[in-house]
């Protein structure tokens, strides 16, 4: 990517039609590319994928909001302090199998380096999980 984290998402933004006729895993990972771009851009990450995060009650496709749980991990990556709260609750919520992967990716890159049990216990509880 050659646009990884310099926040210049123009391909992206010039190109929505290409990504919304992306289906299943191209949808996972066209959201999830949002995070390379902006990663280390902590400040509005929230803001920025809000349109593809999970939503309550009727949510979007799995695919995208899987893939944007993952975009905010590689934000956060290795300084995630700020939303290992957010992606724990989303993981602890998600009831689709897509959306739960991107969670336990985004929220693994978050806390990658933290030592926190906690964390390591919730994945590794989504990962025996027999879905």
């Amino acid at each position: 990517f050659m646009h990884a984290g310099t926040t210049c998402d123009s391909f992206l933004r010039d190109n929505l039609d290409w990504l919304a006729k992306a289906t299943n895993w191209a949808k996972f990972t066209a959201t999830a590319s949002i995070g390379v771009i902006h990663q280390g851009h902590e400040t509005n990450a929230l803001k920025l994928m809000s349109s593809y995060l999970p939503k309550e009650p009727a949510g979007g496709s799995p695919y995208q909001e899987g893939g944007a749980l993952y975009a905010l991990g590689m934000i956060h990556a290795n300084h995630g302090a700020a939303i290992i709260p957010y992606l724990t609750e989303q993981l602890k919520n998600a009831t689709n199998e897509t959306v739960k992967h991107g969670g336990c990716l985004g929220l693994g890159l978050a806390a990658m380096t933290s030592k926190n049990s906690e964390i390591y216990e919730h994945l590794k509880n989504n990962l025996y999980q027999d879905d």
